[in-house]
């Protein structure tokens, strides 16, 4: 089991959650004013052209449930085009910071608990949309196998589906480059988002690498 520990739990996250609320407002809105018809009415993926940790909003839309989750797709736009993904959410991941506030590494991790998958081409467009924000190349194209991330839940209640709430995630995606790509993430039931974060810069090509399969 990933060892953790709980003043890095807390303070990544907590700088992190800071920052995000204020990162989709700055700077101009990325692209021209004329949208294409298919990126009509999505809320941009970040308005930052620059930046040396981008946060990404993406609104949760067609929700549909299954046994053990919630299925959504994950939607946005980037210089007019439509970006995202699907996301399928385990329901009641259970806490991983106790009543004392520090990290519990026997129920916080699980391997799963979040997933995301390709959706055609919005998900092709995610992927060079990484490559132009990070500057770095990609081959344009999100795998078709789904990502299962370790993923630990920064919060101090059980994630509830049903019920309006906001969930805060660690996630550890596997790739090719021999480092786990670090993100952090959110959920936000009454909102309908999902959002993604990078913890710092040094993971973007272990980023594209996971979300290419590479």
């Amino acid at each position: 089991m990933k060892k953790i520990t709980t003043f890095a739990v807390l303070l990544s996250t907590a700088v992190w959650m800071g920052s995000c609320g204020n990162a989709n407002n700055k700077g101009d809105k990325t692209g021209d004013s004329t949208s294409s018809n298919v990126a009509k009415g999505l809320k941009p993926l970040t308005n930052e052209k620059e930046s040396n940790q981008f946060h990404l909003y993406f609104d949760l839309t067609n929700p549909s449930a299954t046994d053990s989750s919630m299925v959504y797709d994950a939607k946005a736009e980037f210089n007019n085009e439509p970006v995202g993904f699907k996301v399928e959410v385990l329901k009641n991941i259970e806490p991983g910071i106790n009543e004392k506030g520090q990290a519990d590494e026997e129920l916080g991790f699980r391997k799963g608990a979040v997933r995301i998958s390709s959706n055609g081409a919005p998900s092709d467009n995610f992927v060079k949309t990484l490559g132009t924000l990070f500057k770095l190349p990609t081959d344009g194209k999100m795998t078709t196998n789904t990502l299962d991330p370790l993923v630990f839940s920064s919060n101090n209640k059980k994630v509830d589906l049903s019920n309006p709430g906001t969930y805060s995630f660690k996630y550890f995606f596997d790739n090719g480059t021999g480092k786990e790509a670090e993100m952090f993430g959110k959920i936000d039931t009454y909102k309908q988002s999902f959002e993604l974060g990078e913890k710092d810069s040094t993971f973007r090509a272990a980023i594209i690498s996971a979300f290419e399969g590479k």
